[in-house]
């Protein structure tokens, strides 16, 4: 009999990892299947992660190899893997983290069975030693499947809340329609637009049985725990999530979920501001607070409103802070509790 075509493509992105690539590259030995390729995708890393993706897909049952020539981002790299997509199905590896035994060949038995063209997975925080299972908030799972627009807005925290590109598997109709899209302009919260698309453009949606991606957090000179330049994309991020929401014929219903999520966002990013060097703590509290300006006022101030104290006062206060700025007075940095 022939060998059974591959339906799946596991993306698997690396930049500069090192030994750390590592982890996940034997992970995936555990869920070789002629059913399963992986497609390991370098971002042009200035150490040795190459070689040893090299090394690694001579070994690596379907494995396959795009070493880009320039450093694209995240969203670039995985913009130039869905390029050479050539299986009905898509899902998405972060080279720092690594996947349970057997993982991929079970979720794809499930997602096969579920009839749908997105199926969500929960995943596994490690930090350090310690494990937690971290489940999507949402009824529609374990067989049952229903509408991701009506999932965001099904309680604070809802399923459109948890961005990552690998909690999901992807059929390949919504890469052609460009509904799975990451935009490559953006270094950081590349998921975000994309993920309303996909609750909004997507019919039916379900959540995986099969847990299996062990997400590690906390992991030095990661994007998470970095202040560079890299992490200003988060106001572009906000901006194109409202554009999405805009072009849906049922935009005001989702608004305030919206202003939520710019309003979370930018106060998570304040309270960490020490991360980023005077210079671009400026420009994030600019960009910020200009976004925040372009938003219906009465919505956004009965967002800000009804956030936890700290998260209130620290929006207030970056916002307090911009028009100190945008005005361009010289003024000592407002300070508020964390």
């Amino acid at each position: 009999m022939p060998a059974a075509s591959p339906l799946l493509t596991v993306v698997v992105n690396f930049f500069r990892l090192g030994p750390m690539a590592t982890d996940a590259l034997s992970s995936l030995r555990w869920s070789a299947d002629p059913r399963i390729r992986f497609l390991l995708v370098d971002d042009a890393s200035p150490d040795d992660t190459p070689e040893r993706l090299e090394a690694a897909s001579r070994t690596l049952p379907g494995a396959r190899l795009l070493l880009l020539g320039e450093n694209r981002g995240l969203a670039g790299a995985r913009m130039a893997a869905l390029e050479q997509l050539d299986t009905d199905w898509v899902t998405f590896l972060d080279g720092d983290d690594w996947v349970s035994k057997g993982y991929y060949p079970a979720l794809l038995d499930e997602v096969l069975a579920s009839g749908v063209d997105w199926v969500r997975t929960d995943h596994i925080l490690c930090t350090g030693r310690q494990r937690q299972l971290v489940r999507i908030p949402d009824i529609n799972r374990a067989g049952r499947i229903g509408s991701p627009r009506e999932s965001i807005l099904s309680a604070r925290t809802s399923s459109v809340d948890f961005a990552h590109a690998w909690s999901g598997v992807y059929h390949r109709r919504l890469v052609e329609q460009g509904i799975v899209y990451y935009p490559p302009e953006l270094r950081t919260a590349e998921d975000r637009p994309g993920i309303w698309s996909l609750h909004l453009k997507v019919p039916e949606f379900t959540i995986a049985r099969t847990v299996g991606v062990h997400y590690r957090q906390a992991v030095e000179g990661s994007l998470t725990q970095t202040g560079d330049v890299r992490q200003l994309a988060v106001t572009e991020s906000m901006r194109q999530v409202r554009e999405v929401v805009l072009a849906d014929p049922e935009s005001e219903r989702f608004m305030p979920k919206v202003m939520k999520t710019w309003a979370g966002l930018f106060a998570w990013h304040w309270q960490h501001r020490s991360r980023f060097t005077p210079g671009l703590r400026a420009r994030f509290v600019r960009e910020a607070g200009a976004l925040l300006d372009t938003a219906d006022q009465d919505l956004l101030n009965s967002v800000i409103r009804a956030m936890p104290e700290s998260r209130r006062q620290a929006v207030e206060a970056l916002r307090r802070q911009a028009g100190l700025l945008n005005a361009g007075r010289r003024t000592p940095e407002v300070r508020v509790s964390r």
